[in-house]
């Protein structure tokens, strides 16, 4: 049994019913399909699927179930699902937690599996380079209301607007013609302002931020690698 749980027959066979179901669960958000008995069974059964998979992975796994994160990450989704309306008092988070069911696929297939361990490892170093991020546009956000509140008001008028202004122009949303351009038509040397906020948001944190996924997925790789190697 423990063979067939891990087995590639097993495996694709819970990942056509996660998928299925995801794609159910989508259909029921229609209003002319919400109430289709159908489609309604289908959730239900492939709920109930669902609720067998992890018993039987339970009785044949024991302890080694509850040591993967993955095989409990699951199994809250699973008893979040099943939890009746009267135990959670809104119907708005059950249906939130049924949703939830769709998250499995990331536990369901190895390489979404990859990515989540490559994002969970960049986190700490991205949440530095975030409150990096946010003291160029705090720094950046002072001077342009400073700056520009009086030539535009609509983009600078405030500190608010200001941050706002900024990440639009981060996003490159028209900001050379609708933000930048008008306002050096008042103060010419604005391009120095726009320029080297771009420089440093857009080539310089952002391009930080790319170069911790990349080494956190050559870690993880080589993790994997000399797991391997001690395997043989």
């Amino acid at each position: 049994m423990n063979t067939f749980i891990h087995s590639r027959l097993f495996q694709g066979l819970v990942l056509s019913i996660i998928i299925l179901d995801s794609i159910v669960l989508g259909a029921l958000t229609f209003s002319f399909l919400k109430n289709n008995s159908i489609l309604i069974a289908i959730d239900r059964i492939c709920l109930l699927f669902f609720c067998i998979e992890m018993c039987v992975k339970i009785l044949v796994l024991r302890k080694e179930f509850f040591l993967s994160k993955w095989n409990l990450f699951d199994l809250c989704i699973v008893v979040l699902s099943v939890l009746p309306t009267t135990i959670i008092g809104n119907i708005a988070i059950l249906r939130l937690f049924r949703v939830l069911r769709a998250a499995r696929l990331s536990s369901s297939v190895p390489q979404l599996r990859f990515v989540i361990a490559v994002i969970t490892r960049s986190i700490p170093s991205v949440v530095s380079i975030g409150v990096l991020l946010l003291l160029v546009y705090y720094i950046y956000a002072v001077l342009g209301t400073q700056l520009f509140a009086t030539a535009a008001p609509e983009y600078f008028g405030d500190l608010g607007k200001s941050f706002f202004t900024l990440f639009q122009v981060m996003t490159g949303e028209s900001w050379s013609g609708a933000i930048a351009r008008p306002i050096m038509r008042i103060y010419p040397y604005a391009w120095i302002y726009f320029i080297s906020y771009m420089i440093i948001v857009s080539f310089i944190v952002l391009n930080m931020v790319i170069g911790v996924i990349v080494d956190s997925i050559s870690e993880i790789k080589a993790q994997k690698l000399e797991r391997d190697n001690k395997d043989v």
